[in-house]
């Protein structure tokens, strides 16, 4: 067992799902009951750090008042969905563009660098909107945290699915400029959008160049080819596998978990509620 002192826990987890109760709120965690098994779980893991990606935020309750009965917006919320998911006890930060995506960081751990110790805000450390033609709606996020005294980036992404080469320009900003990434030392969480081992176009040969094992490439998983070859997928559809969610860095080690595909695991959302499996793990400092 790690030593936490020098360790951390981590969970990166996509919380949206395509059930039709979800209309008109697209793919987002729209649903109350899977809300709060996700959020009891959540608090249950207490994971130092947290990646979120395809919550619920507060403007698209209010531009769609009309919820449907079960929705998550119906009924007076005092909070936004990403608070009720992690508690009270997280700083938090969303992008910029739609406060789909979010980052938290538990008081005791750390901190997130220009976010008030429990407090929540957006920034617009978010991949660049300078690509004609592709889709805004999903984010790549970045943010400077300090956990167990050690300072860090975290990129939180949500890539492109549908268009391979509006993928790679997203992708590509997290390795070229300082957009995003402005600390030495960095850790990649979220929904790529892309599979590494079963898929083949110009993003995953971006990324295979620079994501791989530990010795061949600058940054290096922690969960897929980390916990199992061949990887569990955490995206189950009946004739669709793929392992879109990934966790890497380029100065970590250490082991993440499949929830609801590892032996011994249970899937963060219950058993049913959101297409995608998430992430969990121990990550120690690896110097």
């Amino acid at each position: 067992m790690a030593d936490r002192r020098c360790s951390f826990s981590m969970l990166s987890a996509n919380v949206g799902n395509t059930s039709p109760l979800c209309w008109p709120y697209v793919v987002k965690l729209c649903r109350r009951d899977v809300e709060e098994r996700l959020s009891r779980n959540i608090q249950a893991l207490h994971p130092d750090l947290v990646a979120i990606q395809e919550v619920l935020p507060p403007w698209l309750c209010r531009k769609w008042r009309f919820a449907v009965p079960g929705s998550a917006c119906s009924g007076d919320d005092e909070a936004p969905q990403i608070r009720r998911l992690v508690g009270p006890e997280y700083s938090i930060v969303c992008d910029g563009r739609n406060q789909f995506e979010c980052i938290a960081v538990h008081m005791s751990a750390g901190r997130i660098e220009g976010v008030e110790a429990g407090g929540m805000a957006i920034t617009d450390r978010i991949d660049s909107e300078g690509v004609k033609g592709c889709r805004r709606s999903v984010s790549i996020m970045a943010a400077t945290v300090e956990i167990k005294g050690q300072t860090l980036d975290v990129v939180n992404a949500h890539a492109e699915n549908r268009d391979p080469a509006c993928r790679l320009a997203a992708i590509r900003q997290i390795f070229e400029g300082e957009r995003l990434v402005r600390e030495p030392r960095v850790l990649l969480a979220g929904d790529y959008n892309m599979d590494p081992w079963r898929e083949d176009d110009v993003s995953t040969d971006y990324w295979r160049g620079r994501v791989g094992t530990a010795g061949k490439r600058a940054f290096v998983y922690h969960s897929g080819i980390a916990e199992k070859q061949p990887d569990f997928p955490t995206l189950r559809y009946p004739f669709l596998n793929r392992t879109y969610d990934h966790v890497a860095s380029n100065f970590l080690t250490g082991v993440c978990q499949t929830l609801g595909e590892s032996p011994g695991t249970k899937r963060l959302d219950g058993g049913r509620g959101c297409d995608h499996r998430a992430v969990y793990g121990i990550l120690s400092w690896a110097f």
